[in-house]
This record gives structure tokens, C-alpha cells and sequence, in this order.
């Protein structure tokens, strides 16, 4: 195989095509680099038609991608003025183009799905297209979505990882975007809080709207519908079904995974959570929110959060701000004990089996620099039990931001009961306890970047 790249695409193939001999695949991905470059692209297509022409040269095999707004230009006829800059081009690509559908049937992402066994890269693209069939879009667009968040601008990182956090906590797919320019505040470094001008959103949203290969964006706005009604029904209050008021954004699905897996330990900053009050009025949202804010032990903002959705008539949520201060206070000493006994005993038993009494230390010391939940919990646990009073105080401040894996780690015996001894007013977004706290008080804690307190 032999794909030609360098000095640039269409000079390496222009000074080599000459030189291609029988058995050989010629790959041009994306070949418009190759067919329009303005200075040789006409030269380079009449290099390609004389290869599949020398009978001599075969078999040769030439494969070549080319999207199809690049496909109208080269094979449009001649202007009116007489001009036509793609005539060679126009004459290679006659009755030699395969089209690829925008999106794939139910049966074709099955006989995709098995051809994908050992390509990971296609196995991780289907996950994503089995709703709406766009296999090709994602596998062309997902390593430069990578790219435009790794390499974009503070304040659109801030407003990408404020969406992650949003999804992966339990919002929908369409994330109103009050919510989102509030959040992400506290997602932008200090380092870099001068760039948190006055338009600074405007230029954030703009940069994350541009489309990359697969006609995806990071973070398009979703066009409003309108929805078509029966004579006589009341006109709908809001763009769609859910109640979200104002301009909704959708993150891009593959940006939608990475930040499921990269944030996955990362509990949202004070921005993100005091957002989510002041402006998500819909009852389940806030309640998964809230679920989750007491998940990372962040308990004044759970109250919040179940407290808006009482307001909003959710079910389950008027008795959980009580329930939270009940849990709170609810530990005693000796369940305390139990709970670290049953822990050192499974510790005891290992250490036995192994005949070693320094290896299990060892190897939780080693887990917990990886950020394993279950490491920092048993390595709090072994540091208590040999007088160490301040190591484990930090080590369960890192195990809280597990969030959603901590508990399931000790579903008989809960490590968050030792949160609640540890730091029964919670910690607040940034991992310092919070202050005494009211349950009665409606008062928010004020984000860290100044934002006002929500309805």
C-alpha cells in the first residue's frame, strides 16, 4: 500500500505515481488535498487516470475518500465564461465513485457490528450510531472533536466540561444554555480568568459551533421546531416537551463518552452545582442531581438541589433534606468501629494468606496513588488503626470525589457513614467541610466567581 503525504499530498504523488507497478493499492484519503490543489490537482487526476489506463502497470487499485460537496465542485460542468478548472478531474472521477449513505440500516450496523471484532475503533464508533445509523460521520469526526477540546480555548473547554459533567450527572440530551454559561465559570483557571470578558460566551458558543469531518460540532445549538398542532390547542410555553426555556445546546456524543471516562472522579465545582439551581426547574433532573451532590458528600447543595425539587413537585423529594441531617448525626461509635473491624479483618485475612505483613499496606499505598476508591478507604482504615489522625481525614476527602463508584464498593458497610462522622455539614464543591448549615435556611452558598443566588 502506499499513501502519498510528503512533501505535501499532491507533490509526493505527482513526482511518484510514475513509479506505482502491478499489485500495488494507492490510498488518497481525502482526496480533495490531492484532485484540488490549485497549483498540480489537475496534473495529479491525469497522473491517476494514465495509471488505471497502462494495462502494463495492473493490477492496480486506487482508493480515495472525497466528501460530497468536494464531489458537485470537480464534476460541475463549464461556466457560462468558459472556464473549467476541474476538466481532468471531472473525466477521473466519471463512473468511478461509489456514494456512501448518510446513515446505516438496522442490518448494516449488524454487519458491521460483526466485522468490528478487533477493531476497537469501529467497535467504540458503533456504540454511538446505533441510534441514528451516521457510522461514517463519527468514525471521520471523532479524532477532531478530540482535538477542538483538547486544543480550544479556556473558555470553550470550561463550557465542554461544564456539558460532560451535566450529562454524565443526569441531565438530558438538550442542556439549556443559562445553565451552561453559569456553570462553566468556575471550569476556567484562574490563570486564565481574564479571558472572562463581557462577550466571553458569545465567543465560546461560536467556537464550539464550527463543524468538523462528519458534519459534527462540539456543542451546536439545537435548532428550535415548531411543533405542528391540532386547531384550537394552547400554544407550547417553551421549545420542547421537558419545559427548558430559552436556546438549548447538545453536546457531540463522542465528547459525550470521553468526558463519561476522563471526568468519571471529578466532582463539578461550586459554578456548576449553584447553575443547576438557579435555572433547572424540571422535578427528575434535580433530583438526579441532587442524588448525585450527596453521592460526592457535598450535602448543603443536596438539600438545595431536593428542596427546588419539592418545589417543582417531584414525589421523592420533599423528605430527602431531612433525611440527609438525620444520616448525618445517625452514626454512632460503636457502628463506627464495626465498620472499620469488618474492613481490617478482610485486610487481616489477606495478609495472612500471603504470609506478609507489609505487602497489603504496599499495594493499597500504590492503589490509592491511582485514585482507586477502595484503596484510599481500607488506606484510611490501616492509618487510624496505627495512629495516624490526619492522613485518613484526606484520604476520605479524595475517596468522596468517586461520587457515583464509592458506594457501591461497601453496599453492606457504607464508607460514607465516615463521611458523615468526618464532616456532617459536608464538604463543599472544592473539598474543603463545609460551615454549619440550616436545613431550614433557603440561602444559597455563593459560587466562587460571584454568581447571584437562583429563584
Amino acid at each position: 500500500m502506499w499513501h502519498p503525504f510528503d512533501p505535501t499530498r499532491a507533490e509526493a504523488a505527482l513526482e511518484e505515481l510514475h513509479e506505482v507497478g502491478p499489485r500495488t493499492v494507492v490510498w488518497l484519503n481525502e482526496a480533495q488535498h490531492y484532485l484540488g490543489d490549485r497549483a498540480v490537482g489537475e496534473r495529479v487526476a491525469a497522473a491517476v487516470h494514465a495509471l488505471l489506463l497502462e494495462a502494463e502497470r495492473a493490477p492496480v487499485l486506487i482508493l480515495g475518500t472525497l466528501w460530497p460537496n468536494y464531489f458537485k465542485q470537480y464534476t460541475a460542468l463549464p461556466g457560462a465564461d468558459g472556464t473549467d478548472p476541474h476538466s481532468r478531474v471531472r473525466e477521473l472521477l466519471a463512473e468511478r465513485t461509489v456514494s456512501v449513505p448518510e446513515a446505516f440500516n438496522t442490518s448494516e450496523l449488524a454487519a458491521a457490528s460483526s466485522l468490528a471484532r478487533g477493531d476497537a475503533l469501529l467497535a467504540d464508533a458503533l456504540t454511538r450510531a446505533h441510534a441514528d445509523g451516521r457510522l461514517c460521520q463519527d468514525l471521520a469526526g471523532a479524532p477532531m472533536l478530540l482535538k477542538r477540546y483538547e486544543n480550544g480555548s479556556p473558555t470553550a473547554r470550561a463550557l465542554l466540561e461544564a456539558a460532560m459533567d451535566a450529562r454524565r450527572l443526569g441531565f438530558g440530551l438538550h442542556i439549556p444554555q443559562a445553565f451552561l454559561t453559569d456553570a462553566a465559570l468556575d471550569y476556567v483557571h484562574d490563570s486564565d480568568s481574564d479571558q472572562l470578558i463581557d462577550n466571553w460566551a458569545e465567543k465560546a458558543y461560536s467556537e464550539l459551533a464550527k463543524k468538523v469531518h462528519g458534519k459534527q460540532a462540539p456543542l451546536p445549538r439545537v435548532p428550535t421546531r415548531q411543533q405542528q398542532r391540532p386547531p384550537g390547542s394552547p400554544a407550547p410555553t417553551s421549545n420542547d416537551a421537558a419545559g427548558i426555556q430559552g436556546p438549548v445546546f447538545r453536546l457531540a456524543d463522542y465528547l459525550e463518552q470521553h468526558g463519561r471516562s476522563v471526568r468519571r472522579h471529578r466532582c463539578p465545582p461550586a459554578s456548576f452545582w449553584h447553575a443547576t439551581v438557579k435555572h433547572i426547574n424540571q422535578p427528575d433532573v434535580l433530583g438526579t442531581l441532587a442524588r448525585a451532590a450527596e453521592r460526592y458528600h457535598r450535602l448543603q447543595w443536596a438539600h438545595h438541589l431536593y428542596h427546588r425539587a419539592s418545589q417543582h413537585y417531584s414525589r421523592s423529594a420533599p423528605v430527602q433534606p431531612v433525611r440527609i441531617r438525620e444520616e448525618a448525626r445517625g452514626l454512632s461509635g460503636a457502628e463506627t468501629l464495626m465498620l472499620a473491624t469488618n474492613l481490617l479483618v478482610r485486610l487481616a485475612l489477606t495478609r495472612e494468606k500471603a504470609g506478609d505483613h507489609n505487602a497489603p499496606e504496599s499495594r493499597h499505598q500504590q492503589a490509592a496513588k491511582d485514585n482507586s476508591p477502595g484503596a484510599l478507604v481500607r488506606l484510611a482504615l490501616m492509618r487510624k488503626m496505627v495512629g495516624d489522625h490526619n492522613a485518613p481525614e484526606d484520604l476520605y476527602r479524595r475517596a468522596a470525589d468517586f461520587g457515583n463508584d464509592f458506594p457501591q464498593l461497601f453496599p453492606h458497610h457504607p464508607p460514607s457513614r465516615m463521611l458523615h462522622r468526618l464532616w456532617p455539614y459536608g464538604l463543599d464543591p472544592d473539598g474543603t467541610p463545609t460551615g454549619p448549615w440550616s436545613a431550614e435556611s433557603e440561602a444559597l452558598p455563593q459560587g466562587s466567581r460571584g454568581l447571584l443566588p437562583g429563584p
